[in-house]
């Protein structure tokens, strides 16, 4: 369960990072390209972990 915490809070930064990068309109193309890089593999690993406790759930 920390880990689908640490997980969401990381989606929470990230998502604050956006907005303020949308807000100032200035922001360069590899920084763009990391960004949705970095959110689409925040979505690969939560799903990952949320498989993991969905199937330790039902195993009990």
């Amino acid at each position: 369960m920390k880990k689908i915490y640490w997980l969401r809070r990381t989606g929470a930064m990230l998502f604050a990072f956006g907005i303020g990068a949308a807000i100032t309109g200035n922001v360069p193309e590899w920084l763009k390209a990391a960004y949705v890089t970095a959110v689409f593999g925040l979505i690969l690993i939560y799903d990952i972990a949320e498989y993991e406790v969905k199937k330790t759930t039902e195993e009990e």
